[in-house]
């Protein structure tokens, strides 16, 4: 399947050569001018949803399933919005990894505001995982953009990437939702794959239920289904989750 990738994703550099989605300059999904309008997310208490100068959660809001904290880069909106789409609806799945390159450099030149996260995210015991797709939907379109961003990740961490949920029903589009039609909506719709709590995995040997993950999603909205997601991993083991969005909705 790699191979696959490679070789798919070579005849696309080549027929369909990368254009900035603000610009059409050629070379980059980002121009070098484009990028200075990639509006920098502030950084919020994922519980609370207000500011948080380092991601993680504020100490008055304790929760038993709630993340630690949450790690988001850019606005939802303008040239980041663009690539977003074209990642996930044009199947331009080559271009996260420059999506993820370039918050890995911001976030390394904005050290101190993102120290609590980089330090989670390079821990020895952290490994990655990402919010699943029902499963009909991800063969029908071909992938599944979280589970692209995350691997791109883990290549840039050194962390193993894995398949940690599953989503067993399928829920109505969250973009014209509620808060509260949202958090409806994706209750009871996860489960833990059950075979990482199985000893001797196949997967990965040796390895029950990992200590520290961070769970990867594309864009944090109202934080419903990173928060139903963090509840579920919780519950099988898991002790602490700090979640990941390239983008947040302002």
């Amino acid at each position: 399947m790699k191979v696959f990738e490679k070789i798919r994703d070579g005849i696309l550099d080549v027929v369909f050569p990368a254009r900035c989605v603000g610009c059409g300059e050629e070379g980059y999904y980002i121009c070098r001018r484009c990028e200075g309008f990639m509006g920098e997310s502030a950084l919020i208490c994922p519980l609370c949803q207000q500011s948080s100068l380092t991601g993680e959660r504020h100490e008055n809001c304790g929760s038993l399933y709630g993340l630690e904290g949450l790690a988001s880069m850019w606005e939802y909106e303008g040239v980041v919005k663009g690539l977003l789409h074209t990642i996930k609806y044009n199947g331009v799945v080559h271009a996260a990894a420059e999506m993820v390159w370039r918050a890995y450099i911001d976030m390394a030149d904005d050290i101190m505001r993102f120290s609590a996260f980089l330090s989670y995210l390079f821990s020895k015991n952290t490994c990655i995982t990402y919010v699943p797709m029902f499963k009909k939907k991800e063969r029908k379109r071909g992938f599944n953009q979280a589970a692209v961003f995350a691997r791109e990740i883990g290549k840039i961490a050194g962390k193993d990437v894995v398949s940690l949920l599953e989503k067993i029903g399928d829920t109505k589009p969250q973009v014209d939702l509620t808060k509260e039609e949202r958090l409806q909506n994706v209750r009871g719709t996860f489960r833990f794959n059950a075979q990482y709590s199985k000893p001797n995995s196949e997967k990965i040997p040796n390895i029950l239920i990992p200590k520290n993950l961070v769970l990867v999603d594309d864009v944090w909205t109202t934080g419903a289904t990173i928060k139903e997601c963090c509840k579920v991993l919780k519950k099988a083991g898991v002790q602490n989750v700090w979640g990941f969005t390239v983008a947040r909705t302002p």
